[in-house]
């Protein structure tokens, strides 16, 4: 008989899923292993994390392993344990080095078929193409094994150096290329961002998966970091089809690493969930409330990013005070027990802490989230940061 959860025992399930609960912080606060291992580590559960914002990626990681920096995070990057591209959906995440190759294998085909349209558009031909990416190579070639890389300007100097006619607005398009194949991933940190390498040279020891094994894994490791989800969930994750996605979640079922759950007073396609079973291994009148904190989560993070069902955490209401004009761009989010009550964002003045900007009708507790604040002040090298309520957030409309 499958399981019947509330809405409030679903929410809980994701934050314990998520790693954002205060019984993952005190696991987190035990491990006796080293600062980067345990980001890489938080990587690696994570399956993928938004990436497309470089200091909120980092900080998405930090608020998982409480007692690391930012320089953990550098030196995991340096190490080659983790790397930055775009495993799927078109969007840059942070990946586990050795997750990077199989999960493109798994995705890839379904934005690499709208590339030749958008190469038609900017004016790059095949011909041309294959010319970038053999003189990107060869710039690259040789550089991981040193721990360096290039940045984007560097690259790009090489094309020009190289004799090649190149217009400004394919400089993303060929990256994201490089990254999208396999071919070259961003790795060692030098400056503000990790760099450019090639991925043959940098990855160690990369997981080979493919086929049904992949589409499994998949699907088995998105749900073990996000809690109970549905397969659209999933789908748009992924950006695999939705058959793609059902054939991923009955795989993983058959072998044991999903169960199905029905949410209570839901009917239908809507109600179904899916859930790797060690997060069920408590008795579901277990799973205590209260047990999540206040928390300050970067832009980006996946507890919203990580589903397209955000109803449990989120508002709907409210969504537009999270992305302003729908644009794309998720502020970083105040949270209490999984609910998103407020945004937040760096004062604009230096030293002046944090601005916190409740929705309206909704209450921010300062001494509640006074221990997520002093920790984002230990992994950024600060003193606690001070801590100022603004205006609620404007009215979208």
């Amino acid at each position: 008989m499958t399981d019947t959860i509330t809405a409030s025992e679903l929410l809980r399930l994701r934050m314990r899923a998520l790693g954002l609960t205060a019984a993952a912080v005190e696991t987190a606060d035990a491990s006796e292993s080293d600062g980067p291992q345990r980001i890489a580590e938080a990587a690696r559960r994570m399956l993928a994390t938004q990436g497309q914002d470089w200091r909120s990626s980092r900080w998405a990681l930090g608020v998982r392993t409480p007692g690391t920096s930012v320089a953990d995070v550098h030196a995991a990057f340096n190490a080659g344990l983790v790397v930055r591209s775009w495993p799927m959906r078109g969007t840059i995440h942070v990946v586990a080095a050795e997750d990077i190759g199989w999960m493109q294998q798994a995705t890839s085909h379904r934005v690499l078929v709208g590339a030749p349209k958008r190469r038609e558009f900017l004016g790059i031909s095949d011909a041309v193409l294959d010319t970038l990416v053999e003189v990107s190579l060869d710039a690259l070639s040789g550089l991981a094994a040193g721990g360096r890389g290039l940045d984007r300007d560097a690259l790009a100097a090489a094309w020009t150096d190289a004799g090649i006619e190149w217009s400004s607005n394919w400089r993303y398009h060929l990256i994201w290329w490089l990254c999208q194949n396999g071919l070259a991933v961003f790795g060692p940190v030098h400056g503000t961002e990790p760099l450019l390498v090639r991925a043959d040279e940098w990855i160690r020891d990369a997981r080979k998966l493919d086929g049904d094994d992949a589409l499994a894994e998949l699907a088995a490791r998105y749900a073990a970091a996000r809690g109970p989800v549905r397969e659209r969930d999933f789908a748009w994750w992924t950006g695999l089809t939705v058959r793609e996605a059902r054939r991923a979640i009955a795989l993983a079922s058959e072998s044991g690493r999903l169960v199905p759950l029905r949410l209570d007073a839901v009917e239908g396609a809507a109600g179904a969930l899916w859930a790797d079973p060690e997060l069920l291994g408590d008795p579901l009148s277990r799973v205590a409330s209260g047990d999540a904190e206040w928390l300050l989560l970067p832009s980006f993070d996946e507890h919203l990013l990580g589903y397209t069902d955000r109803e449990p955490q989120l508002d709907p209401e409210h969504f537009e005070r999270i992305v302003p004009g729908r644009n794309g761009m998720f502020l970083a989010t105040v949270v209490a027990d999984g609910r998103v009550l407020g945004t937040w964002r760096r004062g604009t003045r230096k030293g002046a802490g944090l601005e916190l900007s409740p929705f309206p009708g909704s209450r921010i507790d300062l001494g509640a989230l006074e221990s997520s604040a002093a920790r984002w002040g230990a992994f950024h090298a600060q003193q606690t940061p001070e801590l100022r309520l603004t205006e609620s957030a404007a009215d979208p409309s």
